[in-house]
């Protein structure tokens, strides 16, 4: 159970509605002589403490975004932190909820909040138990406080407050501030962690190298890693391949940007363009423009959203779809007929084809002059059906597709099937007073 130390705190007093602003710094410059006076024995505190606080880069220099506060639990339970805040105040005494807490703290735990700015280090927003808004910002002359509530404190008798801590020239801090701030590329800590006099001056000292520590340590033996930016491709990642495009299916655990590298060969001298991506949410990379009949080398590129880190799959390949048309099969359904000008006494033939390009929307064919006993025109006397012979295109001259073909909108007898399985059923009649005998003629199948 969570029990707030009764100790006295310097700060921000509770006040009438409509007190100003100086009245409110005039009363912290009064009670600081009192607290002086009062400095509580070196122990562990009662309660959750700011345990670490970094305003700066973590390596480096002129970095701003690396801000982050380790809280600790030097208690014997856990302690539910939804609902808690974490404040600023400024110099001037203003103060302002910056980040409400959730989860719940271990006893004997830590718990890591740390800004999500783009420039943020990666390795301190992978280790977060918390990502806050790029909005929560520190600098010098700051206290940060910690509330049980997540309403903005009134003063040093506020019950909410459970833990503060000023640096630099700031109006508000315990016991008596931190003295120079927090250099840039180092910290300020409780050494050892939680314990607590009411002196910032004497609780916190600068640690040359920081010591981020999330909730997955503890004061037991532990074991740690880092889990790297990975891209997991598909069971199958190259999906709906046609005759001049592919799709590429993946994820990549975490937030950022991915593209296909892809080519004839491992030189990849083509890319698909840069997309955002989401941690472990599936990823469609459109691959097009490609050539029929051929084998194309692709592989995956993933970078986080700092561009910090990376990964590539390794080589894979995939094969486009076979160009235009290809006829499976040729069957005469009907193979003699009678010269009396009627389709229902004529030939009929079924064509079975597969159509590669799946963006295709008509089918046009074509007939040369047939040759055997005489000279037999295909032009008025064939016609061909893409609907089982619900509909007619009739061939008005030899060698000669029509000027419009008959539609391939809805048509495939196997969607399972790569490409579009369709079925043409071609007729003709026989002209009356053709001569007896054997005939032949050449054809042509064309798809827009």
């Amino acid at each position: 159970m969570f029990k707030r130390r009764e100790s006295p705190r310097f700060g921000v007093g509770k006040m009438p509605n409509g007190l100003t602003v100086g009245v409110f710094l005039l009363a912290l410059i009064m009670g600081l002589g009192f607290l002086a006076a009062n400095r509580a024995a070196a122990d562990l505190a009662d309660h959750v403490v700011i345990n670490e606080v970094s305003i700066d880069s973590v390596v480096g220099s002129g970095g701003s975004d690396d801000d982050w506060v380790e809280l600790y639990n030097p208690t014997d339970q856990a302690i539910d932190l939804t609902g808690w805040s974490l404040q600023k105040a400024t110099s001037t005494g203003g103060v302002s909820v910056k980040v409400v807490l959730s989860k719940t703290i271990a006893a004997k735990g830590y718990f890591l909040v740390v800004r999500n700015s783009s420039a943020t280090s990666q390795s301190l927003k992978d280790a977060a138990d918390l990502l806050v808004s790029s909005s929560f910002s520190l600098a010098d002359d700051n206290t940060l406080i910690l509330a049980d509530d997540n309403i903005n404190i009134t003063g040093a008798g506020d019950p909410n407050i459970v833990d503060y801590v000023g640096w630099g020239g700031v109006a508000l801090y315990e016991g008596s501030p931190l003295a120079g701030g927090i250099p840039e590329t180092k910290s300020i800590a409780r050494i050892p962690a939680g314990e607590d006099t009411n002196q910032n001056s004497v609780d916190f000292q600068i640690l040359d190298t920081p010591t981020p520590t999330n909730a997955a340590a503890s004061d037991g033996n532990n074991i740690g890693g880092t889990v790297l930016l990975t891209i997991t491709p598909d069971t199958a990642p190259a999906q709906n391949i046609t005759s001049s495009g592919a799709q590429i299916v993946f994820q990549v655990n975490a937030a950022g940007s991915a593209y296909v590298k892809y080519g004839l060969d491992t030189v990849y001298a083509s890319s698909t363009a840069p997309q955002a991506v989401t941690a472990n949410a599936t990823t469609t990379a459109d691959v097009a423009g490609l050539a029929c009949a051929t084998t194309y080398h692709y592989a995956i590129y993933a970078a986080n959203a700092g561009a910090t880190e990376h990964d590539q799959t390794g080589d894979a390949t995939f094969t486009t779809l076979p160009c235009g048309i290809t006829l499976h099969s040729l069957t005469m359904t009907k193979s003699s007929a009678r010269a009396n000008n009627q389709y229902a006494d004529g030939w009929q033939w079924e064509f079975n084809l597969t159509i590669w390009n799946m963006n295709e929307t008509s089918l046009k064919m074509e007939f040369s002059q047939w040759t055997g006993a005489s000279a037999l025109n295909a032009g008025g006397n064939m016609r061909y059906s893409a609907d089982n012979g619900e509909t007619w295109k009739d061939i008005i001259a030899n060698a000669a597709y029509p000027e419009a073909g008959v539609s391939l909108s809805g048509l495939d007898n196997d969607v399972a099937a790569a490409g579009r399985q369709v079925k043409i059923l071609v007729s003709m009649k026989v002209p009356v007073g053709t001569a007896a005998g054997y005939y032949s003629s050449g054809y042509g199948i064309l798809t827009e």
